[in-house]
């Protein structure tokens, strides 16, 4: 019962938060700069963090917000490739407050995140522990894949049977357990089933990839106990309003110890309240040499293209998006896998909802992605097909006095299928159902978050047992300033994770895992209960994180080696037990020249 305790106290923090008194308003208005030459910047994302409002700077470098309530508030600037840069303005009534801001680069960055909360602030100010990399980073360590590039991230490693279906694995916790997105939506990928699936993300056309390391099952779903990797897109990182004029990037890559060689490029037009936009790249590799000869069957290739429109009023908004990609790599020890993902994605809203509301914003999503396992002659030995359907809404709270927040429905459709050698499960559908809130409370000498999901999956495979999970999630978070720039934060999370598909019903050889697996039908669902505390710094010349967690999780599913061989491959069963995670990370970057920086870091 404890635990709907989280769930009644969201619920009456979101329901009954005080309005807010009658009152007058006031503007912030500012000037963006070049810190080198003091010249004007035009085009610059300003966003008021707290009210989701943005608005960007003109051909004189100026930016305004009219008519805002007086409160305190989160201001950053956001423009690709430059460093973001953060201030908190006071707004009084009937007064226009200024916040000027000068861009530069800079080896140390304002890291921003949408990811832990839903919108957009610093990583500082997160709650839970988010490592984000930007545009410029991102192309200075690109890859073929996400696990690649995310690799050495402190609390990150990596999972490999190959260079092109590298993936994340975060805090110890990989496949079902850690959630890729790409703009906060499933990507309809199949790499948490096996060491040799892939994510179909290009990294080189992203505006940030973010980490969120912990349980994000509140926002995102049961399954991502141990974390969350976001892939945010250039169209989707410019917020909600359109620009005039044409913008746009372009970026190249390349490498010798595996003949790397990549570019991506896009465009965003916009006039008046439209807005259109494209996008695309590819990369390949071929086999790696080293000193001890050739690595066969390393290559790898991924080529993707996007392209949308989209109308930003003032009151309402929508957006609608293609996506395909397609790509190929090897596996040194076994053969080639092809794979190709089609991707349609519409996202709409209403802005000023009621006194109460400040917004609503829908998102549908229908991904169609295939795998295909390939022979030595180029057969196909087996297919894999995922079709998925994902909606989610959700509505945001006017800030309230010291209340804020968010609250609302998430919602999946799954069709899977496998044929061929490897076709360890019949069909199965999967459907699942949740509802989540997120409360903040802002008391000035200390913030404080309550969170709380309730979500149901259930599967339907032909002919074998169907089974349904319904579990609750709750958190609560405090973040207390310290000095100027520095902070602590502590966190308790419970969360539920509700079976994979592969873990309910597997029975067969697979190659990919190396074993002969077996599902076990009447697996229960995984309870989570744990706690991190992070003592954090940040200035002009030195961003210092210190991060503990603990997690005690009963049920734990795994797979268990029975010792006997089967068709070659090692049986093991997927069974339940009691288990613990407990780790550190840690990282220091120090400025002890402003052209020479000390980066250190560690988990």
């Amino acid at each position: 019962m404890r635990f709907y305790r989280y769930y009644i106290l969201v619920t009456i923090l979101a329901a009954l938060a005080p309005a807010a008194p009658a009152q007058s308003t006031g503007t912030l208005r500012g000037l963006v700069k070049l810190e080198a030459t003091g010249e004007p910047v035009h085009g610059a994302t300003v966003t008021i963090v707290q009210l989701r409002r943005s608005a960007e700077s003109n051909d004189e470098g100026v930016y305004s917000f009219p008519g805002l309530p007086p409160g305190l508030y989160d201001v950053t600037i956001h423009l690709d490739a430059f460093t973001d840069e953060r201030q908190r303005v006071q707004v009084l009534a009937a007064i226009e407050a200024k916040a000027d801001f000068r861009l530069r680069l800079a080896a140390v960055r304002e890291q921003v995140t949408v990811t832990a909360s839903g919108r957009e602030q610093s990583t500082f100010d997160s709650f839970q522990a988010v490592s984000a990399m930007d545009s410029l980073q991102l192309a200075e360590k690109t890859a073929p894949s996400i696990g690649e590039v995310l690799d050495q991230q402190p609390g990150v490693a990596k999972r490999s049977f190959g260079p092109g279906n590298s993936r994340p694995v975060i805090r110890g916790f990989d496949g079902d357990r850690v959630l890729i997105l790409q703009d906060g939506i499933r990507t309809g990928a199949l790499s948490s089933q096996s060491g040799d699936h892939g994510e179909p993300i290009d990294a080189s056309t992203l505006d940030r990839l973010e980490v969120v390391k912990g349980p994000a099952t509140l926002l995102y779903g049961s399954n991502a106990i141990g974390g969350v990797v976001n892939a945010v897109t250039r169209h989707h990182a410019a917020h909600e309003h359109p620009h005039d004029g044409f913008r746009g990037f372009i970026t190249g890559v390349g490498g010798s110890a595996n003949g790397h060689l990549g570019g991506s490029a896009g465009f965003e037009y916009g006039a008046k309240r439209w807005l259109a936009w494209g996008s695309g790249g590819a990369q390949r590799t071929s086999d790696y040499t080293s000193p001890l000869g050739t690595i066969e069957n390393s290559e790898t290739r991924i080529t993707n293209g996007q392209a949308g429109f989209g109308h930003y009023g003032e009151q309402t908004f929508f957006n609608l998006g293609y996506g395909l990609d397609d790509g190929r790599f090897g596996i040194p020890f076994a053969s080639d896998i092809a794979w190709r993902r089609h991707n349609v994605r519409f996202n709409g809203g209403v802005k000023n909802l009621s006194s109460r509301l400040d917004s609503f914003r829908l998102s549908l999503n229908y991904s169609d992605y295939q795998h295909r396992e390939l022979e030595d002659d180029g057969s196909v030995a087996t297919r894999f097909d995922n079709k998925q359907f994902v909606y989610r809404g959700s509505f945001d709270q006017k800030k309230l006095g010291r209340f804020s927040g968010t609250f609302g429905f998430w919602g999946m459709h799954r069709d899977y299928q496998a044929a061929g050698e490897e076709a360890l499960t019949p069909p199965v559908k999967q459907n699942a159902l949740a509802g989540f809130a997120l409360e903040e409370i802002d008391l000035r000498r200390l913030r404080l978050q309550f969170g709380a999901r309730v979500e149901q999956n259930r599967y339907d495979p032909l002919g074998l047992r169907d089974r349904s999970f319904t579990g609750f999630s709750g958190s609560a978070g405090m973040h207390v300033p310290l000095w100027t720039g520095g902070a602590f934060v502590a966190n308790y999370i419970d969360s539920y994770r509700a079976p994979a598909l592969e873990e309910l019903y597997n029975h067969g050889p697979h190659l990919g895992n190396l074993t002969f697996e077996i599902g076990d039908a009447g697996l229960a669902r995984e309870r989570s209960h744990g706690a991190d505390v992070s003592l954090r710094h940040t200035s002009g010349r030195v961003r210092a994180e210190a991060n503990l967690y603990r997690y005690d999780i009963d049920d734990f599913v795994y797979l268990a080696p029975t010792g006997e061989v089967e068709d070659g491959l090692l049986v093991a069963h997927y069974r339940q037990g009691d288990t613990r995670y407990t780790g550190a990370e840690a990282l220091l970057d120090l400025g002890l020249h402003p052209h020479l920086w000390v980066n250190l870091g560690m988990d």
